[in-house]
């Protein structure tokens, strides 16, 4: 399915750790800005790769914020050096073969929805979250499934968050009940919070 046009400034990020991605052809490494950028999508993807995989969402996003952190890690008293431009290509490889296991884990659609959602764009997190619900994949339609959720509880529309718990309950053995899939809903929404409030993003989409 094809992606919904994004900027590639605005998804610099996702173009570096997924360079199969054609919309954002030629972006490479060097169209990462920095640290942030990559903890973004590191902590996001690593928050839904939890919930799906097990585990604590908090330590998820952890995880991923800091394989994405790794670039632009490189110390400015560093700079210029042999040696700091190893270990720069270094960690240039080790951030995108994480990324990159992060995005097998929940697929392309579930990873660039989760970043949109990040980035409080609806309307491209509930489409790419369409498309991964539809994945023959089990886990990458996991994955939209929550995100969709996540997204619409988001928004304040938990009448429509709830509404999807059945078909969550119904793919997900890591919950048997509307309650432990809204306790585990509201963990991962204010993770989600704090990964923007951590990076400079508004905590609330609305704010």
């Amino acid at each position: 399915m094809a992606m919904t046009p994004i900027s590639c400034i605005r998804y610099t990020v996702v173009c570096a750790a997924l360079t199969a991605l054609t919309a954002c052809a030629g972006a490479g490494k060097g169209a990462v800005q920095g640290a942030a950028s990559g903890a973004v999508a590191g902590a996001a993807s690593g928050l839904i790769s939890s919930l799906i995989f097990g585990g604590d969402p908090g330590e998820g996003a952890l995880r991923g914020a800091a394989v994405g952190a790794t670039i632009g890690g490189v110390s400015g008293a560093a700079k210029g050096s042999q040696k700091a431009a190893a270990q720069r290509d270094k960690q240039y490889a080790a951030q995108e073969r994480q990324l990159e296991r992060y995005r097998r884990d929940i697929g392309d659609d579930a990873f660039n929805g989760v970043v949109a959602l990040a980035e409080c764009n609806y309307e491209i997190a509930i489409a790419n979250a369409n498309a991964a619900s539809r994945s023959m994949n089990s886990n990458h339609a996991l994955s939209g499934l929550w995100i969709k959720a996540l997204t619409y509880a988001d928004k304040g529309d938990d009448a429509v968050a709830r509404a999807m718990y059945p078909d969550i309950i119904r793919w997900d053995r890591a919950v048997d009940s509307e309650v432990k899939t809204e306790l585990r809903l509201e963990k991962a929404l204010q993770e989600l919070m704090q990964i923007r409030a951590e990076y400079q993003l508004p905590k609330t989409c609305n704010s």
